[in-house]
């Protein structure tokens, strides 16, 4: 197995060209020198639908007489083989080998780079090369710190006078260079439902691309909640349910999943959530238009005799999306009052800028010793901390400011979720770091902000909390006590029957590759924009992300955010593109492309929920 090291000195060796044989579905045929004489009749890609076919490839055998770096590397190459099978790269191994190579149930090294090697003796090389993540055998995606260095050692001994390779005895997996990976992985969604609502919540898992990808995506829907999200979110599928066949055929776009018998446990608004959670997962395979279920030979049936579902929102399931705001509210001194966050000043004009009217229920006023402002997703509440980051506040235009007695120091931030939950961190008077919420539309004069249960908190401190639109789920930045291992963790809200919250589950990590973090806001079910640095010394900058696939740029040539000098929050009018930046010095940047354009003097920048 590898091993993650340091960077450290190698002797570096070009990499060498692949094999590929392209087929792609919108190639014309006049230009393939004819039909093939073999091979299986396929259904071809629907009109209107543009997904890019899977580039496939074939691996390439050893060459007679290759020196032990060439078996290596062609080994490793060969790990991209369209074939599930991987006879070609088995060619590569030492009979004793070949069951210790586990192409589909080991770790995936994905790499950038040459490789890289060092004989130790005359049959024994080690190889290593810059590791940019590692995918656990269940799809799970972790991004590695740069400089981070994978490594491992390979025995050689000959066989038939050809160098062939030794494994090491745990077994191995596959190592695939970036390219290789995107060319091998799909990150997919499988869907839960939230327990206080017919909302659709997302899993984020990476599986291999190939003709069982629909089956691989049933059995994944039919597994039980990941652990981060048990308790906050549910599957409708029964407990024990399995496929009743070993695939999941397409036939005419419409993918035909037949389960086992437990699947008729489910009661009709259980058997609406298990379709709509799978209609979901399948619906992102190209070739699927539709998802019928079935037990054994029985189609089964919703209300009304449908037995096909295109979508789940056909069903009444969705996920949820904080909307796009054509305004915002601006902070500037005391005062509060709207500005469009698209409108960029023009010089020629003098800078002025759209005179927008407050709207119903505008908070038009916090003095400065308050900070950290939030807008709750109403936008009649604006909640802030005092300077000292010891007090609690919730200003309204309708009511009375309510002030809060002290309840924890080093408060961060607040943020707001759909159901009027106010969620910030802080440090009770035992320096005991907790994430608090308080039920801000309580008509209890006596309601204050109360410590969920995180037990995983223990030894840490809170930096920054965002609350998912759909309200299941938080984004966590916390550090140790001393401010070091900073982490940017995905959690779990669990909640009571009436929606209050009541724990948060142990958190996977995001952006493992960033050792800085400040602030974080969502931009979508699936993504997140973080203000945080590679390495110690790297400079705080904007960045977006996708749950579960890491960083955008790391694994490929997306357009990395340009730096906005002293940025000290970001959030969001709508999505990537509506990014916003507040910096120390009270500037406000928008996004413009891959650069930023300033278009106003603040102190904040509030957005519903944001």
């Amino acid at each position: 197995m590898t091993e993650a090291r340091r960077r450290g000195p190698h002797r570096r060796v070009p990499r060498a060209v692949l094999a590929v044989v392209a087929v792609a579905a919108s190639l014309v045929l006049t230009a393939c020198g004819g039909l093939p004489g073999t091979g299986p009749v396929v259904e071809g890609r629907a009109l209107g639908d543009s997904a890019v076919e899977p580039v496939r490839v074939a691996a390439v055998g050893p060459a007679d007489g290759a020196s032990p770096q060439a078996v290596i590397s062609g080994f490793l190459r060969a790990g991209e083989d369209s074939d599930e099978t991987h006879q070609t790269g088995k060619l590569y191994l030492a009979p004793q080998s070949v069951d210790l190579w586990h192409p589909g149930t080991g770790d995936v090294v994905v790499y950038d780079g040459d490789l890289s090697f060092r004989r130790i003796d005359e049959d024994t090389l080690e190889v290593s090369t810059d590791e940019v993540a590692r995918l656990s055998p269940d799809g799970r995606y972790e991004e590695q710190e740069q400089g981070t260095r994978a490594k491992m050692v390979l025995g050689l001994t000959k066989v038939g006078g050809e160098w062939r390779i030794e494994l090491p005895s745990r077994g191995f997996g596959l190592w695939l260079d970036t390219d290789q990976f995107e060319r091998t992985y799909t990150n997919q969604l499988v869907y839960y439902v939230t327990k206080t609502g017919r909302d659709l919540v997302p899993d984020s898992r990476w599986f291999p691309i190939g003709t069982r990808l629909p089956t691989t995506l049933a059995r994944a829907q039919l597994s039980p909640v990941p652990a981060y999200l048990a308790g906050a979110v549910f599957s409708a599928v029964p407990s024990g349910t399995t496929l009743g066949v070993n695939a999941v055929p397409v036939e005419n776009g419409q993918a035909q999943v037949i389960l086992s018998n437990q699947a008729l446990s489910a009661d009709p608004d259980g058997r609406a959530a298990m379709w709509a959670q799978m209609t979901e997962t399948l619906r992102q395979v190209s070739a699927v238009s539709s998802v019928s279920l079935a037990v054994a030979a029985t189609t089964l049936e919703l209300p009304g005799g449908l037995t096909s579902v295109e979508a789940a929102v056909d069903l009444g399931f969705d996920t949820v999306n904080r909307p796009p705001q054509d305004t915002a509210l601006l902070r500037s001194g005391d005062a509060i009052y709207r500005i469009d966050p698209t409108y960029v000043p023009d010089t020629s004009n003098g800078g002025r800028r759209p005179d927008l009217k407050p709207r119903d229920g505008d908070v038009a006023r916090v003095p400065d010793t308050w900070t950290g402002l939030a807008l709750s997703v109403d936008g009649k509440q604006v909640a802030a901390v005092s300077t000292g980051r010891a007090e609690l506040s919730i200003w309204s235009a309708t009511a009375e400011t309510r002030f809060f007695a002290p309840f924890a120091t080093s408060l961060t931030r607040p943020s707001y979720d759909a159901g009027g939950y106010l969620w910030l961190g802080g440090q009770d008077r035992d320096g005991a770091s907790h994430v608090y919420v308080l039920d801000s539309v309580s008509k209890d004069p006596a309601a204050k902000p109360r410590a969920v249960s995180a037990p995983w908190l223990a030894g840490r401190r809170v930096v920054a909390v965002s609350v998912s639109a759909d309200a299941a789920r938080a984004l966590v930045i916390s550090t140790d006590r001393f401010g070091r291992d900073q982490q940017l963790g995905l959690t779990g809200i669990v909640r009571s029957s009436n929606g209050e919250p009541l724990s948060l589950t142990r958190p996977e990590r995001e952006a493992q590759s960033l050792t800085q973090l400040q602030d974080v806001t969502w931009l979508g079910p699936a993504s997140y924009a973080v203000l945080g640095a590679e390495g110690v010394k790297g400079r705080i900058r904007p960045w977006t992300g996708t749950l579960g696939a890491g960083i955008d740029g790391r694994r490929h040539s997306a357009a990395a955010l340009g730096e906005v000098a002293g940025a000290v929050r970001i959030t969001t009018v709508g999505g990537p593109r509506g990014l916003v930046i507040v910096t120390s010095d009270d500037r406000v940047w928008v996004r413009a492309g891959s650069t930023w354009r300033r278009i106003e003097n603040g102190s904040d920048v509030l957005v519903p929920g944001g």
